[in-house]
Formats: C-alpha cells, structure tokens, sequence
C-alpha cells in the first residue's frame, strides 16, 4: 500500500499538528506502507539535504519507505493553495496509483482533491479533527465551512476521527452512515518512555501547561487559579495567536500580582517542550467546553502521560475518552476557576496520589504509541479500500 500524505504548509514551524502528522508518517513507514509525505518546501532548508533536515528537525530518522515531497507553496501573486494544489494534482498524475491511498486532514485539500479525482483515481480518506463550521461566529464563512464540509463528506472514501464524540457527531450531521468511518486518537512516541524519571525521583518544580493560546484552550482560567494557589509556580509554554495574545495573558498575571508566578517560555523546539514536562509536579489541559474543544485529542496529554507527569484535565469528552477522574487524573468542570484550582490542591497537597496517578496515566498510554496508530490506520485502509 502506498499512502500519499500531502500536507499544504511549511512543517519547521512549532506546531502540535506538525508533530502530529510527521510522527504518524514516520510510523506507516515502519509499519510497512510506502509513505509519500507531500509539503511545503521552506528557505530554512536550504544547503541542506531537505528530507533529513526536515526528519531531524523532529527528531527522526530517514527510512527507506518513508519519501518526503517537497512542492513550491508560492509564485508570485498567485495564492499559496493554487500554487501548492496545481503542483500536487501534477505529482499525484505521475505517480502509480495502484494500492495507492490519499491521506489528508485539510479541509480545502481535500475538497480540491475530490473535485479533481478523475485524474488521479485513487480513494481519499479525510481524517477529521474538528467541524470546521461550528469554530467561527461569522455567518457567511460559517455557511461557507458548512457547504464545503457537506461537499467533502458527501465524496470522500473513508473518514478517520481523532475522538469517538466527534465521529458520532459527523455521522449525524452529515449523514455517514454507508460511509466507512473509524475513531484513532492521538498518540506518542514510544523512546518517550525511556527518557523518562520516575515521579518520586523529580525535582517537582512547578506546575506546567504547554499548547497554544486560543481562549478555548483555558489558559486564562489557569492563570485565575494560580491565584488561588500561594507559592505555586506556573510554567507555560507555547504560543499563537501572535504578540497582542501574549500581552493579554501577561496583563491578567500582572494585574494579579502573579507576575513573578507565571513564567511564559515562549514557542519551544518539541525537545525542549519535553524537558520543560520532566520536572513539572502536575501538568494541565484546561480547555474549556467549546465547540472545537469538545473535540479536541489534546497530542500534550498523551505527552504529559508518557512523561510520568500526572494530570489535570478539564471534563470534556475528548478527554474523558481516554483518561479517567480519580484513576489517572483528576478532572475538573471546564470553565470553573475554583473547581480547577481545587484539584490542582488535591495533588499538591497529595504527592503519593500524584505519583499513583502518574504512573497509571503512563501504564495507560502505552496503548496510544504512533506504532500502534499505524497499524490501526494500515488495518483500516486494507479493509476498506484492497480487501
């Protein structure tokens, strides 16, 4: 089976998607498929042997079933999506399409790639990882989000799902019912686990969150909980949503008196990201219960899990899925400033439960590895599409 993987952006930048996609391509490779991962070609690459520098850049290695293609993104005044399809259609005709698949989770790609299926011939399967209407308020886009996803599901081969929650609900809004559809959340790198210092041998420094700055994310209510929380410490790493975002979050911990309490790192390479997680005492998903969040499979959790960090995670379903109050986190209601900081006390003040829920959250996601994800995506293609 061949698997071709276009991706329309420029992967060096420090995204959770990126790891996402790459560690999943790298996986299929292992796993036996013929991988062609198709991206953005970046300046940064330049001099360099562009696959391997890309590869490295996440910490991989090159594998003989793993091709990395790069394609231009932007020629003059043309948009970068017409520039990168037109160059992808071009590819996808020259390959040989037997046992071939496409795989994508970009919306307008795959819209694109349906339309113009009749050159290629080979299925497309979208993996799904929000509804894309129900993320904006603005009503003519919203119409527009919704006409599109209708005209993807109604032609794609096959949809693969990050959290069980989300495929119910594509079933029923879009009527997938005769559609071959399977839920895979995310996952990790199993080296993770070698990496990693038991709980009760850290330094237990600080209270950590790593993810974006969207407000659905709930890092503001984080921040209100630190006030609650005298003489804790709170790291937080990542970014998005650019300087003006910063500011903000910057003000509400000054405006506390929190400033000397809440330490932003920045947008940190994903190695870093991972030292940061070594020495927190507890790590967080504060997301609150809004719509792309009711969706979400945060990838930090299952980093957070292999790490031997324990949790606490905001109450929603994507969350709920996976971990479990009481046994491998502790959950609060999502938006509840005080419930959040009530369970962030339960685990400072109790460290042998933390280190029990620390351990069972890494027992748990050695379930959740990219190896395992591959296969389960190898399987369903199989079945789908050449069985």
């Amino acid at each position: 089976m061949t698997i071709f993987y276009p991706v329309p952006e420029l992967m060096l930048l420090p995204r959770a998607r990126f790891i996402q996609i790459i560690n999943t391509a790298h996986a299929l490779a292992r796993a036996g498929a013929a991988v062609k991962l198709i991206t953005g070609r970046s300046s940064c690459l330049e001099g360099l042997v562009p696959q391997e520098a890309l590869l490295n850049h996440y910490g991989l290695s090159p594998h003989p079933n793993l091709e990395i293609v790069f394609l231009p993104m932007v020629r003059g005044r043309v948009s970068i999506g017409m520039v990168f399809n037109s160059a992808l259609m071009w590819y996808l005709w020259r390959q040989d399409k037997k046992d071939g698949v496409i795989f994508v989770r970009h919306l307008k790609t795959a819209r694109f790639l349906l339309r113009m299926r009749g050159l290629y011939q080979m299925p497309v399967v979208f993996e799904a990882h929000e509804i894309f209407h129900l993320t904006t308020e603005n009503t003519r886009k919203r119409q527009r989000m919704a006409r599109w996803e209708r005209s993807v599901y109604a032609g794609i081969g096959a949809v693969v799902t990050i959290t069980e929650r989300l495929r119910a609900d594509l079933v029923t809004m879009f009527s997938l019912c005769n559609i071959h559809s399977i839920t895979i959340p995310d996952a990790v790198r199993g080296d993770m686990f070698e990496a990693t210092l038991a709980y009760g041998k850290r330094r237990h420094g600080y209270i950590f969150y790593a993810g974006g700055f969207y407000r659905w994310k709930g890092i503001d209510l984080l921040i209100e909980a630190m006030g609650r929380l005298p003489g804790e410490t709170l790291v937080v790493a990542g970014g998005g949503q650019g300087l003006k975002r910063l500011c903000e979050l910057r003000g509400l911990a000054d405006s506390m008196g929190l400033g000397q309490r809440v330490n932003f790192v920045g947008q940190l390479s994903h190695t870093e990201v991972l030292k940061y997680m070594m020495e927190a005492k507890i790590a967080v998903v504060p997301n609150l219960a809004e719509s792309v969040s009711m969706y979400s499979s945060p990838l930090k959790m299952f980093e957070y899990m292999a790490s031997g960090c324990p949790i606490v995670a905001s109450d929603i379903p994507g969350i709920r899925e996976i971990l479990t109050d009481g046994k491998d986190a502790v959950f609060f209601t999502p938006g509840d400033v005080q419930s959040l900081s009530s369970a962030l006390r339960t685990l400072i003040d109790n460290p042998d439960v933390a280190e029990k829920m620390a351990a069972a959250g890494q027992a748990l996601v050695k379930n959740f590895t990219y190896e395992k994800r591959a296969e389960r995506i190898i399987d369903f293609l199989g079945v789908t599409f050449y069985n």
